[in-house]
């Protein structure tokens, strides 16, 4: 895994043994699908969060994806910065890995950030 430049590629993804990467969705708009065994997560308050108190593994591998990994890549050095270090994009975000056939799953349901208002599930 190129951890070194932040980064992963779709392949480094599919060659990964299941179970040792945990997969975050920070689309801003995504369609109906997401990457199998994904969490999704609001991009832009995971960025605002000053202090992140999230149930993540923090020496884990987290891989991050956005649209086309442009955002993602912000996102995950600033993960890194809050005690994630091994928090990476994915290249060419969920784009790629939809063209390459990586397995999608039924979008799930935001999860919300500890102390982070307008998160998670919406409120009625």
């Amino acid at each position: 895994m190129q951890e070194q430049n932040g980064k992963i590629t779709v392949d480094e993804l599919r060659s990964a043994p299941e179970g040792t990467l945990t997969l975050i969705d920070v689309r801003k708009k995504p369609d109906d699908k997401q990457i199998r065994g994904s969490v999704r997560y609001d991009g832009e308050k995971l960025l605002e969060a000053d202090e992140l108190a999230l149930p993540l593994p923090h020496d884990g591998k987290l891989v991050l994806y956005c649209g086309s990994g442009n955002s993602c890549s912000m996102i995950a050095a600033h993960l890194r910065e809050k005690g994630f270090p091994n928090a990476v994009a994915l290249e060419g975000g969920y784009a790629a890995a939809k063209e390459a056939g990586i397995e999608l799953e039924e979008l799930t349901q935001e999860q919300p950030i500890p102390g982070e208002e307008g998160t998670g599930l919406k409120r009625l």
